[in-house]
């Protein structure tokens, strides 16, 4: 497929799909609206048109991707673009180890299309249905204190900017905006082209295992920096978590697969879709109506899920292929302050007696230099909490966004949070540089809506 690389805005050959009564609304239910047009562009030329146009309009233009995000990071209030149609590989350079795709292309897409030529992404988050913008735009990541977040992967990326100019950002051009716009929020423009830095395809050899809560609290930054890749998960209100050490592997021999691999391969994804998705389902809406049952169904989420081990191809082990609708809070942390951050965490959460339907994940990231990363400046530990749809996750997410809070955390982008715009500049030493650049680049505010408004503008 050969990239357009035009730099003038061009009328669509045919008019984008206009929405009447189209509802917008995140995975979780949390944010909904009705856009007032909904455009589908097939091309760079069509956004810069549509940008072009908004703006003579005076109107704000919102892209969406996926809508996995918990958070109204993409909610249209005016008119809507859809990267629906922007998807796949522009450019495979197997021997530099780039690839250039459409900014609509999801991460499980892009990992099939990396398969066929033999690359692989170096580390993902465990989502796949997020669009490559959207998880950029964000500052998804996976773990692992050796590996920055999806963003530091970004070499190049193409973006409309609200006068409807294509320009192209990397180190050696726009390098400020390059910069910013690696964890954008979609504040910037509109990102339609990105090219990766890619690897090799490898394995990965994954260890599941029980361990007291204590135990890993305590040791969670030693084992983290003596491992490739590792994280842990805990019910609130037990005293055991659920460890994942990953380890990087070379290819095996082409071809070459033990006989029993096979087998089990086909019971790990069988189990994993059943338990992840079908009877968690399950599980969790009888949460939903008795709550008081939840603390019981998380013990038994819990002892269902054995030890094990077992090997694949990296974005089989990365990422996981999550169907229950959720919302999530995250925030970022120095990793020196994880095990005062956690304790908090448990006493808050003893206190409030809160069953969550989900448990909260622990997970690293290196430092980076990004303006809007929440792992600027200091290798970083996360920690997410989700609920499901159906529950009213208010209580729970104010208990703890209270103790994150305390200690300084930085909220995920496109997870749920209350941080506005003066809280968010006394965490990021680079927001009133990016703030700046955000007014520079759009003044009209074309790019803007009520969540960008409240954490951008003070």
């Amino acid at each position: 497929m050969a990239n357009d690389r035009s730099t003038s805005p061009a009328t669509p050959e045919s008019a984008p799909p206009q929405g009447e009564g189209y509802r917008w609304q995140t995975w979780g239910h949390r944010h909904a609206s009705e856009p007032t047009q909904v455009f589908a562009p097939r091309n760079a030329a069509e956004v810069q048109h549509l940008v072009a146009e908004a703006a003579a309009a005076g109107s704000q233009l919102k892209v969406v991707g996926a809508s996995r995000s918990s958070s109204a990071i993409a909610q249209p209030t005016d008119r809507m673009l859809s990267l629906a149609n922007l998807v796949g590989a522009t450019e495979v350079n197997a021997t530099a180890g780039t690839v250039t795709f459409w900014a609509g292309t999801t991460v499980q897409h892009a990992n099939k299309i990396l398969a066929s030529y033999g690359l692989a992404f170096e580390n993902l988050g465990r989502l796949g249905q997020q669009t490559l913008a959207g998880a950029v735009s964000t500052g998804t990541h996976g773990t692992g204190l050796g590996y920055g977040i999806f963003s530091t992967q970004v070499l190049s990326l193409q973006l409309v900017t609200s006068t409807g100019e294509l320009i192209e950002c990397s180190e050696t051009h726009n390098e400020e905006i390059f910069r910013a716009a690696l964890v954008g929020l979609g504040a910037l423009g509109v990102i339609v082209s990105l090219t990766f830095r890619v690897v090799p395809m490898f394995r990965v050899h994954a260890v599941e295992r029980g361990h007291q809560l204590k135990t890993i609290v305590h040791s969670f930054a030693e084992r983290s920096a003596g491992a490739d890749h590792y994280e842990f998960a805990w019910y609130p209100g037990s005293h055991t978590v659920r460890t994942r050490r990953l380890t990087r592997l070379p290819l095996l021999t082409e071809g070459y697969m033990p006989p029993s691999a096979r087998i089990s391969q086909a019971r790990r994804y069988g189990r994993d879709y059943a338990l992840s998705n079908g009877l968690f389902e399950a599980a969790s809406l009888v949460g939903s109506k008795w709550p008081a049952a939840q603390a019981t169904v998380n013990k038994v989420a819990n002892f269902a899920r054995t030890n094990r081990r077992y090997a694949d191809l990296a974005p089989a082990v990365f990422v996981v292929d999550r169907r229950v609708q959720q919302n999530t809070m995250e925030y970022a942390f120095d990793l020196t302050e994880f095990e005062s951050v956690m304790g908090d965490v448990q006493r808050a959460l003893e206190k409030t007696q809160v069953s969550p339907s989900f448990p909260l994940v622990v997970t690293t990231s290196a430092a980076d230099d990004l303006p809007l990363s929440p792992a600027f400046g200091r290798p970083t530990v996360y920690i997410s909490a989700r609920e499901y749809w159906r529950n009213d996750a208010a209580h729970f997410f104010d208990t703890l966004e209270e103790v994150f809070t305390a200690h300084g955390g930085r909220p995920h982008w496109g997870q749920e949070h209350s941080l506005t715009a003066a809280d968010l500049a006394r965490l990021y030493p680079g927001f009133s540089s990016f703030a700046e650049l955000r007014e520079e680049m759009d003044p009209e505010g074309i790019f803007l809506n009520p969540y960008l408004r409240r954490v951008l503008m003070r």
